[in-house]
């Protein structure tokens, strides 16, 4: 019997190790292949520019001479690759031995931390390259194809910040002493008639400006200062909470991979990072002509926080009892509620399901007061400054400052800015809106939403408006498969195959614990800017890190449910690149039609000469 069990896991293990040299042996048939592929296909775009539309001068630009030469280079190296390949493998490894035997090295080879980087490395380093690109097409975009020229149209929250260490809570921006003697400041016709000007979307308050925004990125800001020159842009803000957003989405989507998924092919897990990356409203953000603007910075900001104090949850139920990442959690979700108020919410859904999750769990009760005491304590000392911030500016610690709204004023319509009469129109715009293909490149152009009311029947108050939007069904129409887990949580079938995925209840216990977390602050997101009298594209990145996740989870869910079906798994696979590729492209191309007044995108491969 016991020559049989080792014949048998002998066999198992050749044929394990069979396995992963295949695997390997495509690996390197592959990627010198799709690098073969990319840089014909750069050479083509660059030398059929002007056919396929995207450059209608006929010299050849800087950056057009730039594609040719990186595609032919790209595609000679794959071709010396292939003709020296034992001798590139040998360099490789006694590089790789060198490193390896150096005096510095040596000794962290046996350090336990290294050992876990070293590690997850070799399991997910083919991720880095990804990531890379990503961050590189975020510098693309926020710097307008210019890679080193980063102009910012707003600079509140630097502004606020100066007031802040003069010991003031307004801007420090003069107000005209005109607008200060009308009878009513807030009245839009009259101060046009009397050619008064003023900054865009500040409150106006007993003779000071003031900002209905968070003050954490002025906070944040107060930091840095010590370490900078001039006043920072709210551009670079929201570059940095867009790389932050994505460094948590990375994260979470790796920890989810090893933890839950870790057997699906590797290819898809690169492709979900690319997705998570550029899918969605977050290149369009970084716009910094008609976006990157301080109205990006906070929502990209109370995202960040969001999104931050979700990893550290996470990191704080799964791993040993620490009083103190419950703390940071806390925190991360006071700073989210500090920087854009809409966040209460979506952070109180995360909230309530840690607080769900501690009193079920097997802690001793001594341990549940402690996490709970760490957990609440920063919300609720976030709560008390915030509250005072707002009792000190205008009397009220529910106040923001938005009820003094300028340069529209809102007064007079501030009883419309909620309201359920908003709930279909904006399930219009936000979902279905269409986008607008043209001849020219970059072919699909985002267009204003629908403001005329739908149903004749429900008209819509005076103060609706909209801004370019393109619904998510037609922008980023991945998200359909967001469904899944939701749906997973009710059916039977789904859940009895991923019972059968997991080694114990207690890991599907908690996959189903993150669907309700991610689907929850989405669910109370999107419901607030559905009762929301103004419609923009940028409000679409108050749900979306939580949706694209979901979305990337329930892909791999149904990649799973369907591993015993070979030819429905192949289908399932092409139908979801299918739906990622099309996600990536069209926000991307979008964000590009919206940049092209200061972009030049339609003259990419001739600009600069």
């Amino acid at each position: 019997m016991g020559k049989k069990r080792i014949s048998l896991w002998t066999s198992r293990l050749h044929v394990s190790f069979m396995h992963a040299i295949i695997l390997y042996m495509k690996w390197k048939l592959t990627a010198p292949a799709i690098v073969l592929v990319a840089g014909l296909v750069t050479t083509g775009i660059a030398v059929f520019a002007n056919a396929l539309g995207l450059d209608q001068h006929p010299g050849w630009g800087r950056v057009r001479i730039a594609a040719l030469v990186l595609g032919i280079f790209m595609a000679l190296c794959v071709a010396l690759y292939y003709r020296y390949t034992e001798k590139v493998l040998f360099l490789t490894r006694k590089f790789r031995s060198f490193i390896e035997a150096h005096p510095v090295v040596s000794p962290l080879r046996g350090n336990q931390a290294m050992v876990y980087l070293s590690g997850l490395y070799r399991n997910y380093g083919f991720t880095l390259p990804v990531f890379i690109l990503v961050i590189l097409t975020y510098i693309w975009f926020i710097s307008s194809g210019t890679w080193t020229t980063w102009i910012s149209p707003t600079r509140y929250y630097a502004d606020l910040a100066r007031g802040f260490l003069k010991g003031q809570l307004y801007l420090p921006t003069k107000v005209d002493p005109n607008l200060l003697e009308m009878s009513d400041p807030y009245d839009l016709t009259e101060r046009i008639r009397l050619g008064i000007q003023m900054p865009m979307d500040v409150s106006l308050y007993k003779g000071r400006y003031y900002l209905y925004w968070g003050p954490v990125p002025a906070l944040a800001l107060i930091l840095v200062n010590p370490f900078i020159q001039g006043r920072v842009g709210d551009l670079f803000l929201v570059f940095g909470f867009v790389c932050g957003i994505f460094l948590l989405q990375f994260l979470l989507v790796v920890t989810l991979w090893d933890r839950y998924f870790h057997n699906l092919p590797r290819r898809i897990l690169g492709f979900s990072i690319f997705l998570v990356g550029l899918a969605g409203p977050v290149t369009f953000m970084l716009n910094n002509f008609h976006g990157a603007r301080i109205y990006e910075a906070a929502v990209s900001g109370g995202q960040f926080f969001l999104m931050g104090g979700f990893m550290v949850a996470l990191t704080a139920l799964t791993g040993p009892p620490s009083g103190w990442r419950f703390a940071f959690a806390g925190i991360f979700w006071a700073l989210a509620i500090g920087t854009r108020l809409t966040m209460a919410l979506p952070s109180g859904i995360m909230v309530l399901l840690v607080v769900w999750w501690i009193l079920r769990s097997n802690y001793l009760p001594s341990m549940k007061i402690k996490n709970l005491i760490a957990l609440g304590l920063p919300l609720a000392v976030g709560f008390m400054c915030l509250g005072w911030y707002n009792w000190a500016r205008f009397g009220s610690p529910t106040e923001s400052g938005l009820y003094y709204q300028m340069p529209t004023g809102v007064q007079e319509h501030y009883d419309d800015l909620f309201g359920l009469i908003y709930v279909v129109q904006n399930l219009y715009n936000y979902l279905l809106h269409p986008f607008i293909v043209r001849p020219q490149f970059p072919f699909i152009f985002a267009d204003s939403g629908k403001t005329t009311a739908i149903f004749s029947s429900y008209p819509l108050p005076g103060l609706y408006g909209a801004q370019q939007i393109t619904g998510l069904l037609c922008s980023s129409p991945f998200v359909l498969f967001a469904i899944g887990p939701v749906w997973g949580l009710f059916s039977s079938p789904f859940r009895k195959r991923r019972a059968d995925s997991f080694g114990n209840d207690t890991e599907r216990k908690f996959l189903n614990w993150i669907t309700f977390s991610l689907s929850g602050s989405f669910l109370v997101a999107f419901g607030i800017l559905l009762a929301y009298s103004w419609v923009a594209m940028r409000f679409l990145e108050d749900f979306m890190p939580s949706l694209i996740l979901l979305s990337v989870i329930g892909f791999w869910q149904g990649y799973q449910f369907l591993s015993r079906k070979p030819t429905g798994k192949r289908l399932y696979t092409i139908f979801g690149i299918a739906l990622a590729s099309a996600s990536i492209l069209i926000s991307t191309l979008l964000a590009i039609s919206t940049n092209d007044a200061r972009f030049e995108l339609i003259r990419l491969f001739t600009f600069p000469k």
